[in-house]
């Protein structure tokens, strides 16, 4: 199974490193190169550099990373030499061997054959290999992020790797009710960590001073207590390090990193806030830090007291990605009280207007506060569809425009096909008006959403390109469209449309196509793949799906879901010519995928045999004849041809099981296959069983 992203032009670049050199202590160190898209650039444990000197780019092509393999190899320490007249690489790192010749999917790892997905090429006389061959190295890892659109190679340091890392003096500061024994930092999202940073055990209440070989990047951190308990601590960013940093252990789940008196997660925009005190008293002392973390900034009032009704210029330093932070007031009376989240960033641009009010609330813009993106109890993924780039989203109980100046903005600048998350506070209300800005404040679109209750946990906000926002149930992150090849034949390449905008001629070849437009990615027979659900028309439904089966012929069809249709779609191709193509389509509101309903595939991978009939039965039904027809309860699909499939929505509970299935296909030749004890509940809206005659897998979304 292959999956795709629509991720721009066909040839883009991966730049940037995210690179880690372990601590200096540590005896198995690990470098990392991060590539970003769009660069010639590349970052090598911490270090910028550029790929080459002839401005070698990364491409995407087919759905696959394509890597210019010379540079990244070299500064892993191994070498690279080419056979012109075998056409075939060599790579050589860390006592190992990777060959691979151009146009072959083949390659070998000290003899070893591996298969890739996309074979190497040449273009402008530099070498471009498939990013995860890197893998075929002992040790080497690549780690994709589609939201940053980065690649990762975590890889062992060897003699001849490039260094990198530097020296951070850290204060850690242990605040939680746990003593570790150990401290171990590795780059995020993997699990190369490094020697334990304590001399000593860190006891609760108390203070280590550590040295530590970091670079600029992002590290999880590793805590093991006393008892053998492990902690995690996810993202800490040290991608603005320099000589100092604190680190303060707040209980098992949250630490708050701060960098030559930064802090550490972000904290990259200085502002004003029209500070109002409004609570009755006066006010001799106020600190602020981020909100929950139970660090403090310096006294904000060097020069005396804030008295009661009165205001106050303050300059802050915060993180624009979340600015939220709480503020410890203390009274005349020696009194304290903490302002919980508090939004320090200017909603319109100028001087953030912040009320301290006698209740303990604070309000904004002389009004009550409302929700923010940090707080609440339900959880928002917002899906921007709309074809235009969100700057700010906002949500009021009222629809007025001094409702929405109060309300908070929810996201970060999310472009089109892309998502944000966000936590909200219902208040006891279900039904809330919603707007979307753009860079200048001013108003893209606007609806209202109405929840199933006040007290739901998760939801999804998608805005589509209609300009309509449409409520959904929140969902797996492998929603999108899914297309399902059911057929005998390969598909050469896709190509995603507007059916009314996108204008080609019945005679274009591939290439012209590819001129036009972006190939979303191939797929074999038998083979599925999921991609952007990127959908058009008046309702925003529709597309147009070009499929080629070779570079000289393709299939064209219209598609149109639900109007309805919120996060996922399905399509399975059932029979596939070079000038047509036979479908199914589902969505998850005419079809209500992804709850309780799902979309099953049978795929006949055999080579001559037809599939005759196919059952089911609850998974504790089985008995020592395992094949036995008559112990099966429900028989499902017709008959399926070889090299052919077929697709269905069902309902589970229909069948009047409880998740766990076996299924019988019986072929023609009456060959008995059985596969036992499948957990439908393990998959969100697509589950998909290939099988011939030695036997059948399960795989799905």
């Amino acid at each position: 199974m292959k999956k795709f992203k629509r991720l721009g032009a066909l040839v883009v670049a991966l730049s940037m490193l995210m690179s880690m050199t372990a601590f200096a202590a540590n005896a198995n160190p690990t470098g990392a190169i991060v590539l970003t898209i769009g660069s010639p650039t590349m970052s090598v444990n911490g270090a910028a550099k550029t790929i080459d000197a002839e401005g070698s780019r990364a491409t995407l092509y087919k759905g696959s990373t394509m890597l210019p393999l010379r540079s990244v190899v070299e500064n892993m320490g191994g070498t690279v030499t080419w056979n012109a007249a075998a056409k075939q690489i060599v790579m050589k790192y860390n006592g190992s061997v990777v060959t691979m010749t151009l146009g072959s999917k083949v390659a070998y790892s000290n003899g070893n054959q591996k298969q890739m997905s996309i074979a190497p090429f040449t273009d402008n006389g530099r070498t471009y290999v498939w990013l995860r061959s890197l893998e075929f190295f002992p040790g080497v890892t690549v780690n994709w992020r589609a939201d940053t659109r980065q690649a990762t190679v975590v890889y062992p340091m060897v003699a001849g790797s490039t260094p990198g890392g530097q020296e951070l003096a850290l204060r850690i500061t242990n605040t939680s009710g746990i003593t570790y024994t150990e401290l171990r930092l590795a780059p995020a999202g993997t699990q190369n960590w490094s020697e334990n940073i304590l001399k000593t055990p860190l006891y609760m209440n108390s203070i280590a001073d550590v040295t530590a070989n970091v670079a600029k990047q992002k590290y999880d951190l590793q805590g093991t207590s006393y008892q053998g308990f492990k902690a995690y601590w996810r993202d800490l960013d040290f991608s603005k390090a320099g000589a100092n940093g604190s680190l303060n252990i707040i209980d098992a789940e949250h630490c708050t990193l701060m960098l030559d008196g930064m802090i550490g997660s972000g904290a990259d925009a200085t502002g004003n806030i029209s500070l109002y005190n409004a609570t009755g008293q006066h006010i001799r002392s106020i600190v602020y830090g981020p909100a929950g973390s139970n660090i403090w900034s310096s006294e904000l009032l060097p020069n005396g007291y804030l008295m009661n009704n009165t205001s106050i210029l303050l300059p802050v330093q915060y993180m624009s990605a979340r600015p939220y932070y709480d503020f410890r007031v203390t009274y005349a009376s020696g009194v304290q009280y903490t302002f919980s989240g508090v939004n320090v960033a200017s909603q319109w641009g100028g001087t953030q207007l912040i009320r301290f009010n006698a209740n303990g609330q604070v309000s904004y813009n002389s009004s009550t506060s409302g929700n923010n993106g940090t707080y609440g109890n339900t959880s928002v993924t917002f899906k921007n569809n709309s074809g235009k780039t969100v700057y700010e989203l906002r949500m009021a109980a009222r629809n007025t425009d001094s409702a929405f100046r109060d309300a908070e903005n929810l996201i970060d600048t999310t472009r089109s096909g892309s998502t944000d998350d966000f936590k909200f506070d219902l208040a006891g209300s279900r039904t809330w008006y919603i707007r979307a800005y753009d860079k200048n404040g001013k108003v893209l679109e606007s609806g209202r959403v109405t929840f199933s209750s006040i007290t739901q946990k998760s939801a999804t906000i998608t805005l589509k390109r209609s300009g309509d926002f449409i409520l959904g149930s929140d969902t797996s992150s492998n929603d999108g469209l899914l297309i399902a090849n059911l057929t005998d034949k390969d598909i050469y390449g896709m190509f995603i449309l507007d059916p009314k905008e996108d204008k080609y001629r019945n005679s274009w070849k591939y290439d012209d196509f590819d001129d036009d437009y972006t190939d979303v990615g191939d797929l074999d027979a038998g083979e599925y793949g999921t991609f952007d659900l990127d959908l058009y028309g008046r309702d925003d439904n529709e597309l147009e799906l070009i499929v080629f089966t070779d570079k000289d012929h393709f299939a064209a069809q219209k598609i149109s879901f639900s109007r309805n249709i919120s996060n996922i779609g399905v399509i399975c191709i059932t029979s596939l010519s070079s000038d047509s193509l036979k479908y199914s389509n589902y969505d998850d509101y005419s079809d209500k995928l992804g709850d309780d309903r799902l979309v099953l595939s049978i795929y006949n991978n055999d080579s001559s045999k037809s599939i005759k009939k196919i059952m089911v039965r609850d998974a504790e039904r089985k008995d020592e004849d395992d094949n036995r027809e008559s112990d099966f309860t429900k028989e499902i699909f017709n008959s399926i041809n070889s090299k052919n499939g077929s697709s269905n929505r069902i309902n589970t509970d229909e069948w009047k099981n409880y998740g766990y299935y076996d299924f019988l296909f019986v072929f023609d030749d009456n060959t008995r296959v059985v596969l036992d004890n499948i957990d439908l509940d393990d998959y969100n809206y697509y589950v998909q069983i290939t099988v011939d005659r030695n036997g059948a897998k399960e795989d799905g979304e």
